[in-house]
């Protein structure tokens, strides 16, 4: 965890709200890519369930954890996440063949674990879209931000708050 001394003031919430919307760009890039952006992983499913060793940790049963051959790391998929399809990923069983496309961060080599399945399909058919969620998310943020910024700005116009 990182953790910045900010002294309140204009100028610390500006440097605040510099870190939030660049992190907030971020997950928005990362997370509204066309599918053919993302990379992408073809391979038989060798491990399909709700729970892989000691995971989740929480909200159980919302969770799947896919292992696909020739990719390194289990896929981790928050199912309510997800844009409604005709198929879903609980139609997908071991020994299937999937094409699935995802992002990594540093994270996801640290952890040994891929949280960011984008698109998971079989047969050229979807079984998993993710939702866009995080792209809302993401915008939120930036929109606070602005609104933090400008309300510095009132605050230090009325003398409440230092530059």
């Amino acid at each position: 965890m990182i953790i910045i001394p900010i002294h309140i003031s204009v100028r610390g919430v500006i440097v605040a709200a510099l870190i939030i919307s660049t992190m907030s760009l971020f997950v928005i890039r990362n997370n509204s890519k066309e599918k053919n952006e993302y990379l992408k992983v073809e391979g038989k499913i060798e491990y399909f369930d709700k729970e892989y060793q000691h995971l989740p940790t929480r909200h159980k049963g919302d969770f799947r954890y896919l292992v696909v051959d020739g990719y390194p790391y289990p896929f981790e998929i928050y199912e309510p996440n997800r844009e409604p399809t005709n198929k879903t990923i609980d139609d997908l069983k071991v020994g299937d063949i999937v094409e699935i496309y995802y992002y990594e961060i540093e994270d996801t080599h640290k952890v040994g674990l891929n949280r960011f399945a984008q698109f998971i399909d079989k047969d050229g058919e979807p079984y998993f879209i993710r939702d866009s969620f995080q792209v809302k998310l993401g915008y939120g943020l930036l929109g606070m931000c602005i609104f933090m910024v400008l309300g510095a700005i009132g605050l230090w116009k009325f003398d409440q708050l230092k530059w």
